[in-house]
């Protein structure tokens, strides 16, 4: 196993895994459940009653799940880890910390495909969480398949793709909505009666808070773009085949394998319409695939 894989250690003392949990069950409020920053709700601390019908978790049911987990890793025991960890995410929870140890008990339980796929996830909320992008390069470098362009290199998708991905929802609408702010002010102060000189001032301080409240504009249309419109998705079993068609005995492509990264172009009946990084399209299994 590769020296530099960051294990993550839980803590299992019960009033740090109720801080945790509860650090958790803020996030999941806090966080809008859509890329539209207009969704965003109020921050509340505030665990309701289960309506009447669900099956879910009470808090205490999660905490003692999650320490359940947290010691099943410890120990050793990822199978049991993973367990509870999916427990705690059918309760509502979305955290990349959860995820992040989530996809390590998986990569050291030997399954790679849901491995890859939680880091993904992980990173899909926090972009810039270091120690998932580094299981995530170490879990890839093991991986049966890997898509090469037809000049030999790795494919990767856009460049732009790549860096509007790499960046935050909830930082741009922040930088967004600050520039947008100023811009405001300062048309109201250009309106009061200064002098030649500061008024001249104001608007060529006003040109530049303008353009670049366009580019952050841009950014965050973009953004939001990808996260309504453009979904990915991971093999997550062994092996599977990349079909020519959405039917059982449809003539196999290829057979790809856990962990390759694929996008989700439509679904019909139980397949999904795939295209890999260098642009071959095929129909998989949906139940061979797990959705970012």
């Amino acid at each position: 196993m590769q020296s530099n894989f960051q294990k993550y250690k839980p803590k299992t003392t019960g009033l740090k895994t109720e801080l945790f949990l509860c650090i958790l069950l803020a996030f999941q409020i806090t966080m809008p459940k859509t890329a539209l920053p207009a969704e965003k709700t109020e921050p509340s601390i505030t665990i309701k009653e289960n309506p009447p019908g669900k099956n879910l978790f009470s808090k205490r049911d999660l905490v003692e799940y999650l320490q359940q987990a947290h010691r099943s890793y410890l120990n050793n025991d990822f199978d049991q880890a993973i367990e509870g960890y999916l427990k705690v995410l059918k309760g509502g929870i979305r955290h990349p910390d959860l995820y992040f140890s989530l996809a390590n008990a998986y990569y050291l339980a030997g399954q790679k495909g849901p491995a890859v796929l939680f880091y993904e996830k992980s990173l899909a909320i926090q972009p810039s969480y270091t120690k998932a992008a580094s299981n995530l390069a170490i879990v890839q470098k093991e991986l049966i398949d890997r898509v090469e362009m037809p000049d030999g290199r790795q494919a990767e998708g856009s460049r732009w793709e790549m860096f509007i991905r790499n960046t935050s929802i909830n930082r741009l609408s922040c930088v967004f909505f600050s520039l947008y702010s100023l811009m405001f002010i300062l048309l109201i102060l250009k309106r009061l009666r200064w002098r030649e000189s500061v008024q001249a001032f104001l608007f060529w301080l006003n040109v530049p808070t303008f353009g670049a409240m366009l580019i952050f504009a841009l950014l965050l249309s973009s953004r939001i773009y990808l996260e309504e419109k453009i979904h990915y998705g991971v093999v997550i079993e062994p092996a599977t085949s990349l079909q020519e068609g959405p039917e059982r005995f449809a003539k196999e492509k290829m057979e790809i394998h856990e962990g390759i990264k694929v996008r989700l172009l439509k679904q019909t009946g139980e397949y999904v319409r795939v295209q890999l990084a260098n642009g071959v399209e095929g129909f998989i299994n949906q139940n061979h695939i797990g959705k970012i």
